[in-house]
């Protein structure tokens, strides 16, 4: 932090956090305000502006919340995975190291999709989190539309049915959608602000990940504070095992 750059330590500009709902096929996001989940009309639109990888899941023997990190590149970075629960420190280190290791204790890949999404008129930052199979279709759309995803809008709109033994689980289908040019200058806008704080964040967690505490630490401002279990998925439905898009 300097005079001239006072927000390397600025909180997540994120101001609504989705994610999809494998059991029902939908996305949905926590409303604070509310004390409520949402669920969102099928056909969500958002400009996707940057994507990181991270860890959440549920530790049931600690009954608490797991969740590690932010990086850009799985293959260089350090992931450090802790419980909420007095920062106890999980696994530390590339994930290809740690995922046996994380999945034992209850924890998922998790790709965060950072976004710009509308209300009204407005545009506004935001996050989606795809984990497991949902992943998985996220995974394919990117591979088969890697030149487009960052030119044009993306839409969720309905869902694959799949099954894995008696468990039915449902997967997003994702389509492109053409955007004006001043929606595009807006996202432009909007994609500055959250590298500044990218830029910040990276720079505070990657150091830290690097060195992990012998003992528990607390969450830092960026990490969340999730004392209860994570919204239901259909337990038994895919993971995307050595998958890792990044």
């Amino acid at each position: 932090m300097s005079r001239s750059n006072p927000t390397d330590n600025s909180p997540n500009p994120s101001t609504r956090w989705y994610e999809w709902d494998g059991a029902n096929g939908l996305v949905r996001y926590y409303d604070k305000a509310k004390g409520e989940v949402i669920a969102v009309p099928d056909g969500f639109t958002y400009l996707l502006l940057d994507e990181t990888a991270t860890i959440k899941g549920w530790n049931d023997p600690a009954e608490s919340g797991i969740y590690s990190n932010e990086v850009r590149d799985t293959r260089q970075d350090t992931m450090l995975v802790k419980l909420f629960k007095g920062g106890t420190v999980i696994a530390s280190g590339l994930y290809a190291d740690i995922k046996d290791r994380v999945a034992a204790a209850g924890g998922h890949f998790t790709a965060t999709n950072y976004i710009a999404f509308r209300t009204g008129e407005q545009l506004h930052i935001g996050a989606i989190q795809f984990k497991g199979a949902a992943l998985g279709a996220w995974m394919e759309f990117k591979k088969a539309n890697r030149a487009e995803i960052y030119k044009s809008a993306i839409q969720i709109k309905g869902f694959v049915e799949g099954k894995k033994g008696k468990v039915v689980f449902r997967t997003p289908v994702f389509h492109l959608k053409p955007i004006q040019e001043e929606t595009e200058k807006l996202a432009l806008e909007l994609d500055k602000q959250l590298q500044t704080y990218l830029t910040g964040y990276f720079s505070r967690t990657k150091s830290a990940a690097a060195q992990p505490p012998a003992g528990p630490v607390p969450p830092t401002d960026d990490e969340p504070t999730m004392s209860e279990p994570p919204l239901p998925e259909p337990d038994g439905a895919p993971d995307i095992g050595d998958g890792v898009p990044f």
